[in-house]
C-alpha cells in the first residue's frame, strides 16, 4: 500500500515563522531541532506544543499524525487526522491517509473502506484515492471491486504503473491470465524496475504456456531484486522445462 511521507519540515518552517509569536516560532524551532536529531518523542513533545498556542493548524496537525506513524503509533495517528478533518471536513487526503493507517496499520479495512469512499465523494477525480481503495479492496478479497477500483485509478492517469500492476495481479488472482498479461505488460513498460510485476508476468507466461517468456520475465525479477528467492527460483525452475538448467520439481511460486 501508498505509503505516507513525512513532510519536510525545515522547508515548511521557511514559509510560515513569520506570521508566528516567539512562542510558536520557539516550538517549532525545537520541533525541527529535535526531529532532525532523531530524537521523536521530543518532537512530538514539541509539536504538542505548538498545538497548544496554534490548534487549527492543519499543518501541524499533519506533522504530528505522520511522525505518530514513523513511531508506529497509529491509533494517535489516526486521532491527529480526525483532528485535520474536524477543522476542515473538505480534506480528502487527510481522509485518505488515516485510512491507510487503519488498514496497513491497524487491520481495520471496513473503517478503511469508509475512510476512502468519504474521500472520493469529496474527489472523485483523484486516482490515488482510487488505487488505495482498490488495494484495500484487494486485501479484503473483494476482488471484481478491487478491479473496479483500480480501473478507475487506471482511467484517471494511466501513467499510474502500480495501478497496472495490481490489476494485473488481481486478474492473475482469478485467472484471467490474457487480460492480466495485459495489465502487467502495461506496468512493466511504465515502470521497468518492478520486479514484482516482472514475477507476475512470469507466472502468467507459464500459465499461458509460454514458457521462454516466463523463463526471460523471472530472470529480469532477479535480475531487479537478487535477494528475493522466489524469482530466482521460478527462474530455474522455467529454465529446466526449457532444458536449460538443471532438472527439478516444476513448481512456479
Amino acid at each position: 500500500m501508498k505509503s505516507i511521507a513525512i513532510f519536510l519540515l525545515a522547508f515548511s518552517l521557511m514559509t510560515i515563522l513569520p506570521a508566528m509569536s516567539q512562542d510558536a516560532q520557539y516550538w517549532l524551532a525545537q520541533t525541527e531541532s529535535d526531529y532532525n536529531n532523531g530524537t521523536y518523542s521530543l518532537a512530538l513533545d514539541d509539536i504538542e506544543e505548538y498545538l497548544e498556542i496554534n490548534s487549527s493548524d492543519l499543518w501541524a496537525w499533519n506533522f504530528k499524525a505522520n511522525l505518530l506513524i514513523k513511531m508506529k503509533r497509529y491509533s494517535d495517528a489516526v486521532d491527529s487526522f480526525d483532528q485535520i478533518i474536524q477543522l476542515d471536513s473538505s480534506n480528502y487526503q487527510a481522509y485518505n491517509d488515516r485510512a491507510l493507517i487503519l488498514s496497513g496499520g491497524m487491520r481495520r479495512d471496513d473503517e478503511a473502506l469508509e475512510s476512502l469512499n468519504t474521500a472520493l465523494q469529496i474527489n472523485s477525480n483523484n486516482a490515488n484515492i482510487w488505487f488505495n481503495k482498490g488495494m484495500v479492496l484487494e486485501k479484503m478479497e473483494r476482488y471484481s471491486e478491487a478491479l473496479e477500483a483500480y480501473g478507475q485509478a487506471t482511467t484517471l492517469d494511466p501513467s499510474l504503473d502500480r495501478a497496472w500492476y495490481r490489476q494485473g495481479h488481481v486478474l492473475m488472482l482469478t485467472e484471467s491470465f490474457m487480460e492480466s498479461i495485459q495489465s502487467l505488460e502495461r506496468a512493466t513498460s511504465l515502470n521497468p524496475k518492478n520486479a514484482e510485476a516482472w514475477n507476475d508476468k512470469g507466472l502468467v507466461q507459464t500459465e499461458l504456456n509460454n514458457v521462454a517468456e516466463a523463463h526471460d520475465s523471472f530472470k529480469r525479477a532477479s535480475e531487479l531484486d537478487p535477494s528475493n528467492r522466489n524469482f530466482q527460483e521460478n527462474m530455474d525452475t522455467a529454465a529446466a522445462v526449457l532444458g536449460t538448467g538443471p532438472e527439478r520439481t516444476i513448481e512456479f511460486q
